[in-house]
């Protein structure tokens, strides 16, 4: 595509992800907490054990905070440094989606798939929201992309993207941001019944990365809270989130069907059509894509934990099946209009 369209395209996604984010006051009450937290870490000097209120806080790992407290350092304690990096991560999403689905399909569908993505509710209120999803988006995203480019590919650099990718995932969520794309992983290698791929991942050095990216921060931590903060952190905010339904009335196995269609709007009414076309495609690359996609999306119908923004990390997947039936209505309309010619 010409170059002039993904300048355009990340033009206006800086404009609508940046703009007026000055002017959105902080009243949730989750996103008070992230900002208090890291205004008390750039306050009080710790950059290591997050507070709130003068208590220390196990509730999220420390990256975010990090982020939110640079952006402090950076532009004072205003709103728009609190959303700044939301919002940076956000646009790091699409372009993220952009060369994944340029590198997977075509061009085409990489820019179209971005737009998708840009242009969906879901995806603008996570990167306007001072909270960790963008950045869980944005790395978990990566992690699952990096894997399939390594399987498909068998490139080493993919590989130890996708590791020191997880490595973030976790510094910014917690265990969950291995556990969780790993599951997805296995699942993917079950239902393929290819585990000799796993002599390709260079498990030992990769798992080395991820080690290097985590390790440092907890163990700290751990030095310097024992078991209070294995206790609170791992225990309650951990485990028994992910084990515990907290909306029991929500859990319902369809819950994570019917909340992507809501997160993809304006763009629900063209899923059905284009995953019935994508689906239908008898390719073995497609197959394996096809297959990935329904263990990412198994894997949440089935999970504990009901949470209208815990659709975020498989959204990114969902935003390239709009743009492939787009791309599909592109070529026929050219077809026509070539015919007319």
């Amino acid at each position: 595509m010409p170059r002039k369209y993904w300048l355009l395209l990340f033009a206006a996604a800086a404009a609508l992800l940046f703009a007026g984010n000055g002017s959105l006051l902080i009243t949730d009450s989750v996103e008070s907490n992230y900002a208090l937290t890291a205004k008390e870490m750039v306050l009080s000097g710790d950059w290591l054990s997050p507070q709130i209120y003068g208590h220390y806080w196990y509730d999220k790992p420390i990256f975010f905070y990090w982020m939110t407290a640079l952006a402090y350092k950076m532009f004072g304690f205003t709103e728009f440094a609190s959303r700044f990096f939301p919002a940076l991560f956000g646009l790091g999403s699409v372009a993220l989606l952009a060369w994944g689905g340029s590198k997977l399909e075509n061009a085409r569908s990489g820019f179209i798939s971005a737009l998708v993505l840009l242009s969906s509710v879901e995806f603008f209120l996570i990167s306007k929201s001072v909270i960790t999803d963008a950045v869980l988006f944005f790395s978990f995203s990566a992690t699952l992309l990096f894997f399939y480019l390594g399987y498909r590919d068998g490139r080493a650099r993919y590989w130890y993207i996708m590791y020191a990718a997880a490595g973030f995932a976790v510094l910014t969520k917690g265990p969950i941001g291995v556990l969780l794309p790993g599951l997805i992983i296995t699942l993917f290698l079950l239902w393929q019944r290819d585990w000799h791929v796993l002599k390709r991942m260079h498990l030992v050095s990769g798992t080395l990365l991820c080690a290097a990216v985590v390790v440092p921060w907890y163990a700290v931590m751990y030095s310097l809270h024992g078991s209070d903060f294995i206790n609170t952190f791992f225990g309650t905010h951990n485990f028994l989130r992910a084990t515990v339904s907290e909306h029991p009335r929500d859990d319902v196995i369809y819950y994570y069907t019917l909340v992507n269609l809501l997160a993809l709007f304006p763009w629900s009414g063209l899923v059905p059509r284009a995953a019935y076309k994508w689906w239908g495609r008898d390719i073995v690359a497609w197959k394996n894509s096809k297959n990935f996609y329904c263990c990412g999306h198994l894997l949440f119908s089935f999970s504990f934990n009901v949470w209208q923004r815990n659709t975020s990390p498989i959204l990114i997947r969902c935003s390239s099946r709009p743009a492939f039936c787009w791309e599909a209505c592109w070529r026929n309309i050219r077809t026509v209009w070539m015919a007319v010619i």
